[in-house]
């Protein structure tokens, strides 16, 4: 099932509205340590999923305008930040529609006639929108436009597979709310033809070849063998090493994990092997740690075990590689 990059200003929009990301993640069943890598991914139903049990802590009607219009929106998200920097409303929307995939599993079909410009919202596989990425993204959409031209946009039209309960969401927009069988924007091409007060076209230049070179990676995913490392390095500290504490931050069971690993021809163990010497490694070059303290960090039971295994490692004992260091 294919993987989509995932936006990381969610650590910080969620810190900030003081919603709990490790609670969302665990009621979600998404892995923990989704969002420590440094490219987060998502299937298509697992970012929906997410989305939804976001929508679960909020209650309030006004919240899905607070969180499309945070000024933490555009300050973490290089293809929102660049399209910023565009000409126009129409040239900002082209480009988000284009590096749309670099934020989530959601795509932007624009349709121009002589007068108007509609942005429908739908999805990569073929999901249902969640609503509350639905309305969230409209506003966004409104909000951009707003901001970048300083003129109080108003929409031609708004359409939604379910409009939201509540005046709040109309009266942002300042335009009826029409039941329809897609989610869409309509915009006047004059008013997306303003000139945006934040056009930088130095800036847009910075930032277009590292967009196209995230595009063309979409399709490349973090191995699990990588995951499990990265899981290792967290948990060892705290004395947990075996595969089922790894499987469970993963979001994953024992069986699944070990599979996983078979079909990229390695080992739980061997994984282990390579943190446990990379740590072991780091700890003795750059800290003044004993050798009782540092096996015991690597999930030792006994010295011994730890010696015999640096020797296998690095060919020599840790006296020995502790005074070459």
């Amino acid at each position: 099932m294919k993987r989509f990059i995932i936006d990381g200003r969610y650590v910080d929009l969620l810190k900030y509205y003081n919603i709990s990301l490790e609670e969302v993640l665990r009621k979600a069943e998404l892995p923990g340590d989704v969002f420590s890598h440094k490219t987060p991914t998502m299937t298509e139903e697992q970012y929906f999923r997410f989305i939804e049990t976001i929508s679960c802590f909020i209650t309030d009607p006004h919240m899905p305008i607070q969180i499309a219009c945070t000024d933490k929106i555009e300050s973490f998200s290089p293809p929102i930040f660049a399209s910023y920097c565009s000409k126009n409303g129409l040239v900002c929307i082209e480009r988000l529609a284009r590096y749309k995939a670099l934020i989530g599993p959601m795509r932007f079909l624009l349709t121009k006639t002589d007068d108007t410009l509609t942005v429908e919202l739908t999805t990569v596989e073929g999901h249902l929108l969640p609503q509350f990425l639905a309305e969230s993204e409209i506003v966004f959409l409104v909000n951009l436009i707003r901001k970048a031209s300083k003129e109080e946009i108003v929409p031609v039209s708004a359409e939604m597979i379910k409009p939201p309960d509540g005046s709040a969401f109309a009266e942002y927009l300042k335009t009826r709310i029409i039941q329809s069988e897609r989610n869409a924007i309509t915009f006047s091409l004059a008013d997306m033809s303003l000139l945006f007060i934040t056009y930088d076209e130095a800036m847009w230049s910075y930032f277009e070849p590292e967009l196209n070179k995230r595009l063309a990676e979409l399709d490349i995913d973090e191995s699990t063998a990588a995951r499990v490392r990265s899981a290792l390095t967290e948990l060892l500290p705290g004395g947990a090493c075996g595969i089922e504490d790894v499987a469970e931050k993963l979001g994953l069971s024992k069986r699944t994990l070990q599979r996983k690993l078979s079909e990229e021809n390695t080992t739980f163990q061997k994984q282990l092997n390579s943190v446990r010497e990379m740590l072991a490694k780091h700890y003795i070059r750059n800290t003044d740690m004993t050798t009782n303290d540092i096996a015991f960090l690597l999930g030792y039971q006994e010295i011994n075990s730890f010696v015999r295994a640096f020797s296998l490692w690095t060919g020599m004992g840790i006296s020995e590689f502790r005074a070459n260091r």
